[in-house]
């Protein structure tokens, strides 16, 4: 019995491991006059298709809809390594702007939320993430 109690905690303690790695990643930046927030539903981000929600408020709180959103992601500079540099214009959906960012390799990334409302000047908020 003192077994299978024993290997049931290890499996238990595995999972818990594994699926705490895949927690969501959330991070907010004031830029100009609005506030960006990044979420992506995992984190690290993986090699591949991550979908990326962003979140535009302005100082009252009120979620911006009338702006274009382009979206920067790039690994920074490396010697030998050829740029690795995507822009992608967000799509609104709701209250979030969505992308769909293809990441090709596993490291450090920057992404660059750029807003763009009517008659203002354009806002940047820069986060850094990794993918494995």
């Amino acid at each position: 019995m003192k077994r299978v109690i024993a290997f049931a905690l290890i499996i238990l303690s595995t999972a818990a491991l594994v699926l705490g790695c895949a927690k969501g990643y959330e991070s907010e930046r004031t830029a100009g006059d609005v506030k960006v927030k990044l979420k992506a539903a995992r984190y690290p981000l993986i090699k591949g298709d991550n979908a990326l929600s962003i979140t535009v408020t302005d100082s009252a709180g009120k979620a911006v809809t009338n702006a274009d959103v382009n979206v920067r992601y790039f690994m920074p500079p490396m010697p030998g390594m050829a740029p690795m540099d995507y822009n992608a214009k967000a799509e609104l959906k709701g209250d979030a702007y969505t992308i769909v960012a293809n990441i090709p390799m596993e490291g450090g990334w920057k992404v660059e939320v750029t807003v763009v409302q009517p008659g203002k000047p354009s806002a940047t908020a820069t986060f850094n993430l990794d993918a494995r």
